[in-house]
């Protein structure tokens, strides 16, 4: 079993390391599944439990659909299960199901749903299954969201000045929207404190059409990415997909790069229809990291770059490597302190030395 390297180690990595720079790098999970409808005028106010607003834990990803909560909280009689996680190494991974009945005898409505988050470096999931039966309106809150997420500094090597980091993710899983249900799975990317920026998505409507966004514009349809079924039964898209996209970088400096995977379902009525409304939106095993290219300011291709990552994780072209053993990242630390000493003048990234260290 491979243990990560702990930060007192990395911190000696980096310490024996030109130009190499440690940064506090994260791994974020995040689940909200909710249900109910919003007690309008509670606790005498007129006005109480008649205001939604995002839930604060969504913040940190990327998102287009995403569930509005009453602002007065619990005496509004809405049920959530709002949970998340962080971790510097390892992963991270959180659940979030819930079943409610609600509403008159007259009009019963219930909702079940589930939110789940994967958070690993180089490896992001997520997975949002909602059903909703009954009527609805402004006051029903109904649906299941999920955010990874990953942030690692990184200092490129094998240039001068200015350059580009390119990522390939292969997105694998499937996507059913069933209903009068709105429900997405989007991935994206940051630099530093920066915003978010979309790489792609997957959106699902409520009358049933689906859109695709890649590469910085709409799609018609996403290669390897099957559609089927149809808006009274379903609408599917399921297989794997690869998309890339471009972080601009300066060589030998060290940026905070964040990977973000969001999925969210939002039911609505299911008044009239053959079923309930609803979606399963399974990404759990799928962003995955499985390319890296880097080019010089005149859009050359670098091919001998290296990568220090601040998480201790191997960065290559062909993605991520497994965390070297502890034993491992000690004994490559004693090789490379009689490697510098012996050759003062060379220069050595500190992805190529975890890798290969150069014998004396």
């Amino acid at each position: 079993m491979r243990t990560p390297l702990s930060l007192p180690r990395l911190a000696l990595l980096a310490a024996l390391l030109p130009g190499a720079a440690l940064a506090t790098s994260a791994l974020d999970a995040y689940v909200l599944t909710a249900g109910g409808s919003s007690s309008f005028g509670a606790n005498g106010n007129p006005f109480g439990c008649s205001t939604f607003a995002p839930d604060s834990g969504s913040a940190l990803f990327g998102r287009t659909l995403e569930l509005a909560l009453p602002t007065d909280g619990s005496i509004c009689g809405v049920a959530g299960v709002p949970r998340s996680a962080s971790a510097r190494s390892g992963s991270v991974q959180l659940a979030a199901p819930l079943a409610v009945n609600f509403g008159a005898p007259t009009d019963p409505r219930s909702f079940t749903g589930d939110a789940q988050a994967r958070a690993g470096f180089g490896s992001l999931g997520v997975r949002v299954v909602s059903s909703y039966s009954g009527t609805s309106d402004n006051s029903v809150v109904a649906g299941a969201q999920a955010g990874a997420r990953q942030i690692d500094a990184l200092t490129v090597g094998g240039g001068h000045g200015n350059g580009t980091y390119r990522a390939t993710i292969t997105l694998d899983g499937a996507f059913l929207n069933v209903g009068r249900t709105e429900s997405e799975i989007e991935f994206g990317y940051s630099v530093g404190t920066g915003p978010t920026l979309l790489a792609l998505r997957i959106m699902g409507a409520q009358d049933g059409a689906v859109s695709f966004y890649a590469n910085g514009a709409f799609q018609a349809a996403l290669p390897g990415m099957a559609v089927s079924g149809d808006p009274v039964h379903g609408v599917k898209v399921a297989g794997s997909t690869s998309f890339s996209f471009d972080v601009p970088i300066v060589f030998g400096v060290a940026q905070d790069i964040g990977l973000s995977l969001w999925a969210a379902t939002l039911p609505r009525s299911s008044a009239g229809l053959l079923s309930a409304s609803g979606a399963d939106v399974s990404f759990l095993s799928s962003a995955r990291l499985t390319g890296i290219e880097v080019f010089d300011s005149g859009g050359q291709a670098v091919p001998d770059f290296t990568i220090t990552s601040g998480s201790g994780t191997l960065y290559g072209p062909g993605g991520v490597a497994a965390v070297p053993e502890p034993s491992t990242a000690l004994m490559l630390g004693g090789g490379l302190l009689c490697w510098i000493g012996m050759r003062r003048h060379a220069r050595v990234s500190a992805s190529r030395a975890l890798l290969a260290p150069t014998a004396p």
